[in-house]
């Protein structure tokens, strides 16, 4: 009997964090007014630690509104033009490259969150293998097949009334 309830404990503890994953990914809103990506050029290639990095410019455009940026992640797409630096490593069995985004008193990227003002911006970057020239991956942003940047967005509309919510933007 015991055997039966500990395996059955088992199941259900091991379903319910795939099942919050599963909920978070297929309802996350692409809609994040506002928040303007851009993916500038030159691509960065005299990384210490991985040999090419894609920057990605998030800007705040919302007239009047601060927002927090927190929890990013990266998942590249299948069948994408490029490819994950090797030396990346992905969370285990989910694919998702974690992101951390530019602390300005330091010049490296280690914030979790940020909180920009209207017109402010910061930028995170994603590492893609060496191999790939500036012309793959030129053609990878303009056809917007390298990923989905996956992030917590809160905006305060009233005063003490944030709203958050998951959003997804294609790269």
């Amino acid at each position: 009997m015991e055997t039966l309830f500990f395996t059955v404990l088992g199941a259900i503890l091991g379903w319910i964090p795939a099942a919050y994953f599963w909920v978070r990914d297929r309802f996350t809103s692409t809609k994040a007014p506002g928040i303007v990506l851009a993916v500038p050029r030159p691509y960065d290639r005299a990384g210490a630690r991985y040999q090419c990095k894609i920057h990605v410019d998030i800007t705040n455009q919302l007239p009047g509104q601060s927002v927090r940026i927190a929890a990013p992640y990266f998942v590249f797409d299948k069948g994408a033009l490029l490819n994950p630096d090797s030396k990346w490593s992905p969370e285990h069995g989910t694919g998702r490259f974690r992101l951390y985004f530019l602390s300005p008193p330091t010049t490296v990227h280690n914030w979790q969150d940020v909180y920009l003002r209207p017109g402010e911006k910061t930028d995170t970057w994603i590492a893609v293998e060496s191999r790939h020239s500036d012309y793959d991956i030129d053609q990878a942003v303009e056809a917007k097949n390298i990923g989905e940047l996956h992030f917590q967005m809160t905006r305060w509309t009233d005063p003490g009334k944030p709203q958050t919510r998951w959003v997804r933007k294609k790269l």
